[in-house]
């Protein structure tokens, strides 16, 4: 039996499958065999979350006032 060759829209988009497909697999083994580094956050990272979480807990402690009806705005 003869085969006939596949037409050019046919071989080209199988082709780039392919390659998307061997560049995602080089993508994933590369990122997981990157060394992960860890580092200290600086201490101007830490004020800003000590004052993230500051300003959750005020706004936790408002809505539970406001929905008890403690809080009269004044």
């Amino acid at each position: 039996m003869e085969m006939h060759p596949l037409p050019p829209e046919v071989r080209t988009s199988s082709t780039r499958s392919v390659t998307a497909q061997g560049r995602l697999e080089i993508t994933s083994m590369e990122i997981s065999t990157m060394p992960k580094k860890r580092r200290e956050p600086t201490d101007e990272e830490l004020e800003l979350i000590d004052m993230r979480y500051e300003q959750a807990l005020a706004s936790l402690n408002l809505e539970i006032l406001f929905a008890e009806g403690l809080f009269n705005g004044r």
